[in-house]
């Protein structure tokens, strides 16, 4: 990146602690609540809404300065004994031993163990990806809460693990102290967030991009993290492989890549609930995905069901998985550019992109 004297990329994916902008009230719920020494708390948030980074950022936070033990796990363990392994390092006591006489620590001593080693100190624990989780393994970390004292526990999840909680495991759900949601930044954090990523490599302010590319990308990604590092990623690059110095709104205009033609044969082998959620924004217009679902689910003129609906919704048990699913689906859409969208209140709205709208005729 020494054509913007750069010492490397801003706008990879990398987790970066000190980076993390937006969400402050948010973030100093969550703080409260681990200097609170509450027991539990959850981040929830969509994907790319910063998560990782906010667990990151307290994992620095906390492991400099006020606990003895902080723990961050990328992913949960799916079988519950993998637990023992997590808190290895605290609870000790490996394999049983002839020599040592000492017994291997195990699910059903690992509190006791905890207890006896933390001795009055405190434990951070950040578990990230916490929708990954099985039952199991979810309930002995409800087991272990209860039990330890010295145990404080940040989990960051989709949405999607409420509900399984709700449905399966809902002791472990009244035990959340503290629930925050990540949403999408604001223009001016959207701004800061860039800036940040920027001066972090040796860059000055929001150069080479413009105010109005700013104003541009926040309209584009609607504020989310990782649809802004996205977008300004393939911006940079496009600059540099044109060698233009300054990227405008006019420039993020000319590079929004509707350019290129699409063949028939895409549209036509698309998976059925894709081309569906198409065939119904072509027809309908805009839409956001609950008027998507109700779109494809009113009734036929005898009062039945539409088959569509049935291939669209089928073994979801409640309307908010069928809209995280439709979400899903526009998402896959909006990356192969069939689909755009548009912030709208706290929602998006989506309409089918003009390179795919002739097609769909034909099709």
């Amino acid at each position: 990146m020494e054509f913007f004297r750069w010492k490397s990329n801003p706008f990879t994916f990398d987790v970066i602690p000190e980076i993390f902008v937006g969400n402050i009230h948010e973030v100093n719920q969550i703080l409260d609540s681990i200097n609170n020494r509450n027991k539990l708390s959850f981040i929830v948030g969509t994907t790319g809404s910063g998560k990782t980074t906010l667990l990151r950022s307290i994992e620095t936070r906390y492991g400099n300065d006020g606990f003895r033990h902080v723990i961050y796990i990328s992913k949960p363990p799916k079988a519950a004994e993998d637990w023992v392994k997590v808190f290895g390092k605290i609870a000790g006591g490996g394999m049983f031993s002839v020599f040592s006489r000492r017994e291997e620590t195990s699910l059903y001593n690992l509190s006791d163990r905890m207890n006896r080693k933390l001795n009055g100190s405190k434990c951070l624990l950040l578990v990230d990806e916490a929708h990954e989780a099985s039952l199991d393994s979810l309930e002995w970390l409800r087991v272990m809460s209860d039990q330890v004292g010295g145990i404080i526990t940040v989990m960051a999840a989709l949405p999607a693990l409420e509900s399984k909680l709700k449905d399966n495991l809902e002791t472990f759900l009244r035990r959340v102290s503290t629930r925050v949601e990540l949403t999408n930044l604001s223009k001016s954090e959207t701004r800061e967030l860039i800036k940040r990523r920027i001066e972090n490599v040796g860059g000055d302010d929001i150069r080479p991009f413009t105010q109005d590319a700013i104003d541009a990308i926040y309209e584009r990604t609607g504020g989310f993290p990782r649809e802004i590092l996205r977008t300004c990623n393939d911006s940079v690059q496009e600059a540099f492989r044109r060698g233009i110095s300054t990227i405008d709104a006019e420039f993020l205009t000319e590079n929004g890549k509707p350019a290129q033609k699409m063949p028939l044969e895409s549209v036509r082998e698309l998976p059925e609930k894709q081309r569906v959620l198409l065939e119904t924004l072509q027809k309908r217009g805009e839409m956001t995905p609950s008027e998507l679902i109700d779109s494809v689910c009113e009734p036929n003129p005898d009062g039945s069901k539409p088959a569509a609906c049935d291939s669209l919704l089928e073994s979801y048990k409640d309307n908010e998985n069928a809209v995280r699913s439709v979400n899903n689906l526009l998402n896959r859409l909006m990356k192969e550019r069939m689909v755009e969208r548009r912030k709208s209140g706290k929602a998006f709205k989506y309409k089918v992109a003009p390179r795919v709208a002739s097609l769909l005729v034909s099709a």
